[in-house]
């Protein structure tokens, strides 16, 4: 067998792949704009839902754990926070925290089991949330019924939201 048709298929590969990187890095390119706006507006449309009409001013501070701090009204601050829930990555939350209480709290994206894990999404469930003001409280809150992991992962995000809240 000949040293030609020994590289002959890895040159073909290497040409193919190449090719299909440079796709992938024009498409990224050509696309990064769209997702970026798209991402701003479901922001912007889940505040606006969860915390009502307002000015919402997106903060430079930093916590570990929380993607953004974005700054409402009246003391309003809400917690961008995306933590495990079953699934990695799972549950993408805002929760809103004024006078060291949790004001609201909204999902952004659910990426848990459809039926079960969902199940934490529910707006009755959410609702049992407002109004606590210690890790305590939240640690005791129920949680939904076969969706352990989701209803911890809920957890983790509105503790860490009251725990940032204290610290700012």
């Amino acid at each position: 067998m000949s040293i030609r048709k020994m590289l002959m298929p890895t040159l073909v590969l290497m040409i193919i792949c190449i090719i299909i990187s440079g796709a992938l890095v024009f498409v990224n390119h050509a696309t990064k704009d769209a997702i970026e706006e798209t991402n701003r507006k479901t922001l912007n449309d889940t505040l606006v839902s969860a915390f009502g009409e307002g000015e919402y001013t997106q903060t430079d501070k930093t916590y570990d754990g929380i993607d953004s701090i974005i700054s409402g009204e009246d003391g309003l601050m809400v917690y961008e926070i995306t933590t495990d829930g079953y699934n990695s990555g799972g549950i993408h939350v805002l929760v809103g925290v004024k006078n060291g209480e949790v004001a609201g709290v909204s999902f952004i994206s659910c990426g848990e089991t459809p039926g079960l894990g969902t199940k934490v999404n529910n707006e009755e469930f959410l609702k049992t949330y407002k109004g606590l003001k210690s890790e305590d409280e939240v640690t005791n809150a129920d949680a939904v019924t076969g969706a352990t992991f989701s209803s911890n992962g809920l957890k983790t995000a509105v503790k860490l939201a009251l725990s940032a809240d204290k610290e700012a």
